[in-house]
């Protein structure tokens, strides 16, 4: 039967925790037994004395060694077992003691030390077969004997294959009670794993209830607010043409963290498919480039285009999108200097960075900062609007194209967010980039 190698494993270490005790016992028998001898056969003190050290040695050497190679305590133990029976075996000529003496030690041994030690059938057969040769040694000596020797080979043989049996049947039990064992131990990391995952899923809930609810409280506040003031009648017309551009305002915000909460549920259900279209590059770019000087409000940022791509093959509505999304997000966090969004081609790959000289992100934030509602900027105390959920929607649309994106920042030093998507089709490699400024 094969073995598993979890299983193998279990056994050496099983069998490296018993050795000690299989030795404390054969070591309590044989000196408990010493007694008895000198009762019976005073003048045998010497020799008993002599084969009790010789066996006392070897399980210092074999124990010496088990713990030198626990990997292989099994084998160690066997050549243990099997050298002990000749010591046994060898007791009784120096004594001229009765070979039946010699087979019933020999058998006690054999049944003994497999009920202590993890031995398979091969383990058993070795270790018997190792006192199986002692036996027909000691017969051959010439020792006398009280039964016939066929008798006694026979019952020798007959212990011999029974213990095997049992190891057999042994090992088979401990097989599947590992067997048993590993498949509760799955059930239990799995089960770990979906408590886990369902605590992620209720905190998650809870953030998402949480941070939504102020996000959409503050602009239908606004809208009531200059909803009321237009049903006033007493509002003045110049209060009244003012709130509908803010109306207008509040309500696109809206808008957009609506759509953000729907594209993260479609992501996360993969219920998103790419659209490819052949697409001029420099000219999504440029809307890119458009999109984050709106959001800058005035701060003294440059935007720069460098584009090295002419034509892709791509979904040009998610590819503006992930690259909106991050170029919006350079504009928050960037109070002065200049972003630059550029597009190049790899052997493999299409590249399009985003780098900006903004505030910069820890790096202990460079994996969170992917996750849904994690807000860069918010542990630095800056006033942010949105949820966090622009960076995480990036990096699911990504998986979507099977691309990959970096980031590399530190406090200070601005962010440079690298986005590499598999290459489908792309125009001439060769063009020179194009390089716009506002």
């Amino acid at each position: 039967m094969d073995c598993p190698r979890e299983h193998r494993d279990e056994l050496e270490r099983l069998a490296l925790r018993r050795l000690p005790l299989a030795m404390g016992i054969l070591a309590i028998f044989i000196g408990g037994a010493l007694p008895i001898e000198l009762h019976f056969y005073p003048d045998r003190l010497e020799p008993y004395l002599g084969v009790y050290l010789v066996e006392l040695v070897v399980c210092a050497i074999a124990w010496a060694a088990a713990r030198r190679r626990p990997d292989h305590a099994r084998a160690i133990a066997t050549a243990w077992g099997a050298v002990i029976g000749f010591c046994v075996a060898a007791y009784y000529p120096l004594v001229q003691a009765d070979a039946t003496l010699a087979m019933a030690a020999l058998i006690c041994l054999v049944t003994a030390i497999p009920a202590t030690l993890p031995f398979g059938a091969r383990h058993q057969l070795i270790f018997g077969g190792a006192c199986a040769a002692s036996l027909v040694g000691i017969l051959v000596w010439g020792l006398p004997m009280s039964l016939p020797w066929q008798y006694m080979f026979i019952a020798f043989l007959a212990v011999l294959t029974t213990s095997t049996i049992g190891a057999r049947t042994i090992t088979r039990f401990r097989r599947e009670a590992f067997d048993r064992e590993m498949v509760l131990r799955s059930a239990h990391d799995q089960l770990r794993i979906a408590l886990g995952r369902a605590e992620d899923t209720v905190e998650l809930k809870n953030r998402l209830v949480a941070n939504v609810s102020h996000e959409l409280r503050t602009p239908l506040n606004v809208i009531v607010g200059y909803a009321d003031m237009l049903l006033d009648p007493s509002s003045d017309r110049g209060a009244i043409a003012n709130a509908a551009p803010r109306i207008r305002q509040y309500a696109v915000s809206l808008e957009a963290l609506v759509s953000e909460l729907l594209d993260l549920s479609r992501l996360t259900c993969g219920k998103i498919e790419l659209h490819l279209e052949d697409v001029a590059v420099a000219p999504l770019l440029t809307e890119v480039a458009r999109a984050a000087r709106t959001m800058l409000g005035g701060k003294p940022v440059r935007v720069e285009v460098e584009c090295g791509v002419e034509r892709l093959s791509t979904d040009p509505m998610r590819l503006q999108q992930i690259l909106n999304n991050l170029a919006t997000n350079a504009a928050k966090f960037t109070a002065e200097g200049t972003i630059r969004i550029g597009a190049a081609l790899d052997p493999d790959a299409v590249v399009f960075v985003v780098q900006d000289s903004g505030c910069g992100i820890p790096a202990t934030q460079h994996e969170s900062i992917f996750d849904a509602f994690e807000q860069v900027g918010v542990a630095a105390g800056r006033n942010t609007s949105g949820i966090g959920l622009g960076l995480a929607i990036v990096r699911q649309l990504i998986n979507v194209f099977g691309g990959t994106v970096a980031v590399a920042s530190a406090p200070g030093e601005g962010s440079t967010f690298t986005v590499r998507l598999p290459l489908l089709t792309a125009a001439d490699p060769s063009a020179a980039p194009l390089r716009h400024a506002g």
